[in-house]
């Protein structure tokens, strides 16, 4: 389980680039969206940097995945998401990193 990403079509800002991975990826588009901050993945190792945005009113739509990407779509509740991270079940750093400054933001 891992939240939307992907990578900067060149002239795009990460901003741009993550209004279409979610319209691509799940189908949706956000009535408000917001910048929770750069992460740097693995420091020592790359260059990565991977911009985080919280999305909020989901308006579904279609789904527009690449050709050579398969995926389906899990909605959890958010609480739920939260605790798979607290307890060890969902694995993928960014989105436990953005599930848990997103649950910050939301105390």
């Amino acid at each position: 389980l891992e939240i939307p990403a992907g990578k900067l079509n060149p002239g795009e800002s990460h901003y741009e680039c993550g209004l279409r991975e979610l319209l691509e990826e799940i189908g949706a588009a956000p009535i408000d969206y917001s910048y929770m901050g750069a992460v740097y993945p693995t420091p020592a190792y790359d260059t990565e940097v991977i911009h985080l945005y919280l999305a909020k009113g989901l308006i579904f739509t279609v789904q527009s995945l690449d050709e050579d990407e398969f995926l389906d779509i899990e909605k959890l509740p958010f609480k739920t998401a939260v605790r798979m991270v607290l307890n060890d079940s969902l694995k993928d750093a960014k989105t436990q990193i953005a599930l848990l400054k997103a649950a910050y933001r939301s105390q």
